[in-house]
């Protein structure tokens, strides 16, 4: 079951009331459970699974860890590519439901490790890919569960929500949901200030896991945000640990990117007042 929590220690509800939407309750702790969920299952009404299927996905955040642990569940074998800068701590976790992992220059980013994900597929004689940043399935398990759940907890009253980008199926998801609910809610894409693609920059190096890929997924509509906000590492991470110290709630790096974005917000007049909604992606292991 999802759980809210109203962050009204970091920002009174006088200023901006903020609602912290969390689904970490899944196998991994993880929002990505359910689109990995979602995922297999699309793909094995299609027939596209067997035993023999070889599972691969270039990936360096929590998807990894949920798909290897969707794998696990249904016996398949899963290969996952990431970088060389990839977590230790999630490099253990893949580890540990037993999926492989192959390595790739950190340097080339997950470009070069989609690259390779690519080739292993070509190699194999009966592969599939989940495709994160492709598949349909991983918005539209957000727009039928996430962004149903915090329209129901709010009784449809957000004036905002907030959501930092990776694959974009989460914003996605939810965004569109909104959207046609309500066009009047602002709907914030949140990217790292190292790496500003959606806003037109360069991609580059930063450390906020999870988001910021360097490149714009074919699953984001660039029509559905109203904006976008970009923090930097440092301002994530002091977001997650003011979290933590704060309202007691542990989160990635990712969420406390969300919160840097949401602080920003919160300076601004047009803001003052409003309720914003947004997740925390997992439980910061």
């Amino acid at each position: 079951m999802p759980t809210f929590q109203e962050l009204a220690h970091l920002f009174p509800p006088a200023q901006t009331r903020v609602i912290l939407y969390s689904a970490a309750n899944g196998p991994t702790g993880c929002v990505k459970d359910r689109v990995a969920r979602a995922m297999f299952d699309a793909a094995e009404n299609l027939g596209l699974l067997t035993a023999k299927t070889q599972i691969v996905e270039p990936t360096s955040g929590a998807a990894g860890v949920a798909l290897a642990s969707e794998a696990a569940k249904r016996g398949l074998k899963l290969t996952i590519v990431a970088p060389e800068s990839i977590n230790e701590k999630t490099l253990a976790l893949l580890n540990k439901f037993g999926a492989d992992v192959e390595l790739t220059p950190e340097n080339l980013g997950m470009t070069g490790a989609a690259n390779v994900a690519q080739k292993l597929c070509a190699d194999a004689s009966d592969s599939w890919s989940p495709n994160l940043f492709e598949n349909p399935a991983n918005p539209a398990a957000h727009e039928t569960t996430t962004a149903y759940d915090i329209w129901n907890y709010s009784h449809g009253k957000i004036d905002a929500f907030v959501c930092a980008v990776g694959s974009g199926g989460s914003f996605m998801g939810v965004a569109r949901f909104l959207k046609r609910k309500n066009e009047r809610i602002q709907r914030i894409a949140v990217e790292p200030q190292e790496s500003p693609v959606l806003s037109g920059g360069k991609p580059g190096k930063h450390g906020i896991l999870g988001i910021g890929a360097g490149f714009v997924s074919k699953i984001f509509d660039v029509s559905i945000p109203t904006g976008i906000v970009t923090v930097s590492t440092e301002e994530a991470q002091e977001w997650s640990t003011r979290l933590a110290q704060t309202e007691g709630v542990l989160a990635g790096v990712s969420t406390g990117a969300n919160l840097a974005a949401i602080s920003k917000l919160a300076e601004l007049p047009d803001f003052h007042g409003k309720t914003i909604a947004t997740i925390a992606f997992d439980r910061g292991e």
